[in-house]
């Protein structure tokens, strides 16, 4: 993965990473809150097989991530074990669980 350092890049890798054929028949939103030395919200529409990321809220996501965002980019790039991680409450998450989990498949990383 390449370095990201700010939101932007954030959404570019989102969008470099999307796996359509994984995504097929699917249709969720993933919203991300991000707190620490990067702040500010984006979110990624993924809806059977095509990606719309954009900055700024959704009026109804599937599931929200609330992290910091340097401990984020380390849970994405598996440096965290995203379920241990999310376990000890380093990051929260509204809404549906099971669907953020199975996004990853989604994305190459």
């Amino acid at each position: 993965m390449p370095a990201i350092s700010d939101l932007q890049g954030y959404m570019d890798a989102l969008r470099d990473s999307f796996n359509p054929e994984r995504a097929c028949g699917r249709r969720i939103t993933l919203q991300y809150c991000f707190t620490g030395s990067v702040t500010g919200v984006c979110h990624a529409v993924i809806a059977d097989g095509a990606l719309m990321v954009a900055e700024g809220r959704h009026p109804a996501p599937t599931a929200t991530v609330t992290a910091d965002f340097d401990l984020w980019l380390r849970v994405i790039s598996y440096q965290l074990d995203p379920l241990l991680a999310y376990q000890e409450g380093l990051y929260a998450v509204e809404g549906d669980v099971e669907t953020l989990i199975e996004s990853d498949a989604m994305f190459t990383r």
